[in-house]
């Protein structure tokens, strides 16, 4: 006779290297940015609540956001100078001298350069288009800004695009990158996608999950801020890790 009630097969997330890569790297920032503790971090949410900014002034918007992360992230903001340019012709001014970016490359939200003498600051240029989103703005400038801890604070020797981002997750402004990391839109006669960031959703899914068993949330209050496509796969990986939670961490 058939068996018409089929048992349902288990959510297992990424594959086994993929978790552990994840499950390591954030016990590793952990380990290098112990203060303050993952359990006290604040998870910052797309609310006027926590970016209290005026998105209407261009000129300023910016530097009221970059306070507020370089607060929560401890970075000197007085390291920091902030360049714009149009994607397509990426000029940067670096003082005296401009830089010229090579536009055959992939098109860049963000760039970050680092210091090169003690009392130099970190150069982060920004596509002026993001200033029409501001989600987007908060995920790019949290990214490049996690460079600077990772590669300006020489906790890094070689740029790693994914821990950039896993950065972005433990520091607490996960849900602006993966709500960013795919996009629907429509037109009137189409329906299309984009993607940003250097995490595949499934990716993005799994840091915040593991952000949140690391906090002890089951159901997280600021996971109802996630984006429907990543929102499904960050609940099955959290009861995933937390049906399985004697095999996390573990090589």
């Amino acid at each position: 006779m058939f068996n018409i009630f089929k048992s349902k097969k288990e959510f297992v997330p990424l594959n086994k290297d993929g978790r552990e890569y994840f499950e390591q790297n954030i016990l590793w920032l952990e380990s290098e940015f112990p203060n303050p503790t993952i359990k006290d971090k604040k998870v910052f949410t797309p609310t006027q609540e926590d970016f209290p900014v005026n998105w209407k002034d261009k000129n300023n918007c910016v530097n009221e956001v970059l306070k507020i992360l370089t607060d929560a992230m401890q970075i000197n903001i007085n390291e920091i100078e902030i360049d714009f340019y149009d994607n397509g012709v990426k000029e940067i001014n670096m003082g005296i001298s401009v830089m010229f970016i090579n536009t055959d490359e992939k098109e860049s939200s963000g760039i970050f350069l680092n210091k090169e003498k003690d009392d130099d600051k970190y150069l982060i240029a920004l596509d002026k288009a993001i200033l029409k989103n501001p989600d987007f703005l908060i995920t790019v400038l949290t990214h490049e800004l996690s460079h600077v801890k990772l590669l300006g604070e020489k906790q890094l020797e070689d740029n790693d695009e994914l821990l950039t981002d896993l950065f972005t997750v433990f520091s607490g402004f996960g849900i602006f990158g993966a709500n960013d990391a795919f996009q629907f839109s429509k037109s009137s006669d189409r329906w299309s996608y984009g993607k940003s960031g250097y995490l595949d959703i499934d990716e993005w899914a799994y840091s915040l999950a593991l952000f949140a068993f690391m906090r002890d949330e089951k159901e997280p209050e600021w996971s109802k801020y996630l984006s429907l496509p990543v929102k499904k796969d960050f609940h099955n990986s959290l009861s995933y890790l937390f049906k399985n939670q004697n095999e996390i961490f573990k090589t």
